[in-house]
């Protein structure tokens, strides 16, 4: 984490990202405000789950990406939304049932809001496919872009 705001400077401050394009760009203030949090962010989640080696992923969501519900096969997961439409989750009572039909909606589910920070737990590495609807995990999917 203690390089993240120099990485991610180089990256975002090349010409063919964040500067040139126009109805998205970001000056040098909110560029810096903008490493700056992702850098507190990555450094939360660190301490969090006890790693020194953090992945940061920026993506633009421009599909429904995740349709399916899902629990990541990672042991956390950080998000946060910036602008659009936000992931999805159902509380856990729910996980189960949600996961049986998972490619339909869910009258439990709730949504992330612009800003929030979320930490969701992943059911890590699980081979065992039969094992699937047992494991800890949030259930969630990517916001609904195309509906």
């Amino acid at each position: 984490p203690d390089d993240v705001a120099q990485q991610m400077k180089e990256h975002l401050c090349c010409p063919y990202n964040l500067r040139s394009k126009k109805r998205c760009s970001l000056n040098d203030n909110a560029i810096d405000e903008f490493v700056y949090e992702i850098q507190e962010l990555a450094g939360l989640f660190s301490e969090i789950s006890q790693s020194d080696c953090v992945y940061v992923k920026l993506h633009v969501v421009e599909d429904d990406g995740c349709a399916f519900w899902h629990q990541d096969c990672v042991d956390y997961r950080m998000i946060k939304t910036y602008r659009g439409p936000c992931t999805q989750w159902v509380p856990p009572a729910f996980s189960a049932a949600t996961l049986r039909k998972r490619r339909f909606n869910s009258k439990q589910a709730q949504s992330l809001t612009q800003g929030d920070v979320a930490l969701f737990k992943g059911r890590g590495e699980t081979l065992e496919d039969d094992e699937f609807l047992n494991q800890p995990g949030i259930v969630h999917r990517s916001p609904r872009i195309k509906e």
